[in-house]
């Protein structure tokens, strides 16, 4: 669709609108012409003034190419970074394929050598019931704990 088509051209703008149009253009760039970059002035009211004054006067040196550190040494090549990833790969695919010839379910006739695997692990003083004095010595000493572990008054501030 073409100017002509649209019934729109800059003729047809009343010149009332051109002039407003380029003095909201103008106050709007107004200011942007009042910053002066390099007015070096500090304002004296503001806080950090002096800090800013400061910085502005010392002599500061730059750093030299001495103080860099230097590159780094023996840095592992694409190559060598290639390589290390390929080995846990395959170490990976080797776990996974012994993880799968792992019989994970037990048959009954794997009950017994389990539960008597079980019972040579735990503690045979462990395993016996608590006699009669044992439960009131431990609740005993629960309580004793409990008010040990009383905490102090609350501090009023």
């Amino acid at each position: 669709m073409t100017a002509n088509e649209m019934k729109a051209s800059l003729r047809r703008i009343k010149p009332g609108a051109c002039l407003v149009a380029a003095l909201v253009l103008a106050g709007a760039t107004s200011g942007c012409m009042a910053y002066d970059p390099f007015d070096r002035t500090i304002d004296p009211t503001s806080p950090a003034a002096q800090r800013v004054e400061a910085l502005t006067q010392s002599d500061m040196a730059y750093p030299r190419w001495a103080d860099f550190p230097p590159a780094p040494q023996n840095v592992p090549t694409e190559t060598d970074i290639r390589n290390q990833v390929l080995g846990l790969e395959s170490s990976e695919l080797r776990l996974n394929r012994e993880v799968a010839a792992i019989v994970w379910t037990l048959t009954p006739a794997d009950g017994g050598p389990w539960a008597e695997r079980t019972r040579n692990r735990v503690d045979v003083r462990l395993a016996r019931p608590a006699r009669p004095d044992e439960a009131a010595e431990a609740v005993a000493w629960a309580q004793r704990m409990r008010q040990r572990a009383e905490p102090p008054p609350p501090i009023d501030h």
